[in-house]
């Protein structure tokens, strides 16, 4: 059997009921020629003519073969005529009669010579006299007494006799046999140049600049419409709201803040990582009855509006027990400084006594509002699930992915507990899963890769971020001033139009971007820091390692 190109029948002749001609040759090519020949379906070519206007064509079916040649095919369906004046008529099987623009003959004979200038610039070919011929497939018509004139004699048309019955590989071999023994042969090279020419397989990614924004604004669709969540909601006052990455909890969170702040309530709205609480106060602004503040922030503002003594001394228990200690000497001291409603992202991070802390805060610790945003995914600040016997005993679990395209979902999916999560967003560009023999070459790739989307405004740097799974003192890229040849580097937030982010998976926690690059995954052992690391980009992941790390972060 002829190899095909395509390799198997296109939908485009299965479905459409006006190219079944072109169907029956194909499956009768492949069937009748022997496996030396290549056989290429639909072949459009364009060119410039001198006075610079355009002329497409296109050719039906391209048989080439390496000893014997090139032959350029037109295929013609319907029951097709040539009357005295050259006009050709064809005839479908509705009796519907129309006359054609062209000679089927002249059409496959400019394929043929269009083929035959592509292929004289090849090098290799430009001093061989080729075989090229061209030929009609008339394969709803029964082969006539006598040929259509000068320009078209019989020999050049195989017929619906011909189809089915064998005869249409004969026929394309005594076409080709004509000339093939005073010309040049193809030869392996000429096969190549040929392919090439008519089919050379490329692949165009979509320009990032257009494709993301579509996928972002369908994302951004769907987490607004989550905000509807709360109104069925309000009637809980204390609330602890469960939901993996990317279910809006971030969102959610700030928008039952903003809407207590509104109705003239004493708002906090808190979170453990300091850069998510100034990437909070960044998008909104100035609010007034509002206050976010990182848990820790919190507690040092709180004591010095209420002028209690801070201890001097550092290190993990000043921020486990001290600062608790102190807000709530803070609160002790000055009353008025209590909070109508506490909101808490990220709650997850919290240690138990944190939450004591958190509720002194409250004017009234029964009745004043606590909503508690948590991933029940995820723990990467402590241990364990104690924190869970202090929350708001209401509950509610948000279980669709509302940040995430659903290739970066599926990524994820290894990572979520049994719960699981559904993807509600955009299908999205696949995830970038980048093999490395080196730590020096991931960073090569990661800053080409920068390079690449910003000089050619598929992204600003604003909207990239590079992660790493080591600590930052231990990754090489964080030491540089610029990255990708000219982007200025800065360190999580705030982010700048002209700066690229470059900062840990730990520090981004709770944080996102359009597009993430994660380096130095061999540092990525901990199944959460992955969760985290994976969950970060909304549009646009590349993961770059040594392929065990790959496969690992794979889940493979």
């Amino acid at each position: 059997m002829a190899k095909m190109v395509p390799s198997r029948i296109p939908d485009l002749l299965l479905n459409d009921r006006k190219r079944e001609a072109e169907r029956r040759v194909y499956e009768t090519l492949e069937k009748d020629l022997g496996g030396d020949f290549v056989v290429y379906w639909s072949r459009p070519w364009h060119r410039f003519r001198p006075d610079g206007t355009g002329q497409d064509g296109e050719v039906d079916f391209v048989v080439a073969h390496p000893g014997l040649g090139v032959l350029a095919i037109e295929v013609k369906g319907g029951v097709v005529s040539c009357d005295d004046q050259g006009q050709w008529r064809s005839v479908s099987r509705s009796g519907t009669s129309y006359d054609l623009k062209r000679s089927p003959v002249m059409q496959a004979h400019d394929g043929k010579h269009e083929l035959r200038k592509r292929l004289a610039g090849f090098t290799a070919l430009a001093r061989r006299r080729l075989n090229m011929c061209h030929g009609v497939v008339l394969p709803d018509s029964a082969r006539p007494a006598r040929g259509f004139g000068v320009e078209a004699p019989l020999e050049l048309f195989a017929f619906g006799n011909d189809i089915g019955s064998g005869r249409l590989g004969v026929w394309v071999r005594e076409v080709l046999g004509r000339g093939a023994g005073a010309c040049d042969q193809l030869g392996p090279e000429g096969m190549r140049a040929l392919h090439e020419v008519v089919a050379a397989e490329f692949e165009l990614r979509p320009h990032l600049a257009s494709s993301l924004a579509h996928d972002m604004k369908s994302i951004d669709l769907l987490t607004a419409e989550q905000a509807y969540l709360l109104d069925a909601l309000a009637g809980n006052r204390q609330m602890a709201i469960a939901g993996a990455a990317g279910t809006g909890k971030t969102l959610l969170a700030l928008e039952k803040a903003m809407r207590c702040a509104g109705a003239g309530q004493r708002t906090l709205l808190t979170c453990f990582n300091n850069a998510l609480a100034l990437y909070l106060k960044r998008l909104v602004g100035e609010v007034d009855n509002l206050v976010i503040a990182g848990f820790h922030e919190l507690c040092g503002k709180m004591a010095a509006a209420a002028r209690v003594h801070v201890p001097e001394v550092r290190g993990p228990a000043f921020y486990a027990d001290t600062l608790p200690s102190v807000l709530e000497q803070a609160l002790q001291a000055r009353p008025d400084l209590a909070f109508d409603a506490i909101i808490v992202d990220e709650g997850q991070d919290f240690a138990r006594n944190w939450y004591d802390a958190l509720r002194l805060s409250l004017k009234d610790m029964e009745e004043g509002c606590l909503h508690v945003f948590y991933d029940d995914n995820q723990r990467i600040y402590g241990t364990g699930q104690a924190f869970t016997e202090e929350l708001p005993k209401a509950m509610f679990r948000l279980s669709r992915n509302l940040r995430n395209t659903r290739s970066i979902h599926q990524a994820l999916t290894p990572w979520y507990d049994a719960r699981g999560v559904s993807s509600a967003g955009p299908k999205g560009q696949p995830v970038d899963w980048i093999d490395v023999k080196s730590k020096e070459q991931a960073y090569i790739a990661a800053s080409a890769f920068v390079a690449e989307l910003v000089k050619t405004s598929q992204l600003t740097a604003a909207e990239i971020v590079l992660l790493s799974g080591a600590a930052r003192d231990k990754c090489g890229l964080f030491s540089q001033a610029q990255i990708g040849g000219a982007v200025p580097v800065s360190a999580s937030v705030p982010r700048t139009a002209n700066n690229i982010v470059c900062d840990t998976v730990r520090r981004f926690k709770g944080l996102e971007a359009k597009c993430i690059i994660l380096i130095d995954t061999d540092q990525l052992v901990d199944d959460e820091l992955i969760y985290v690391a994976l969950s970060r980009p909304s549009v646009l992941l590349r993961v770059i390692g040594l392929p065990e790390d790959i496969r690992r972060l794979k889940g493979t």
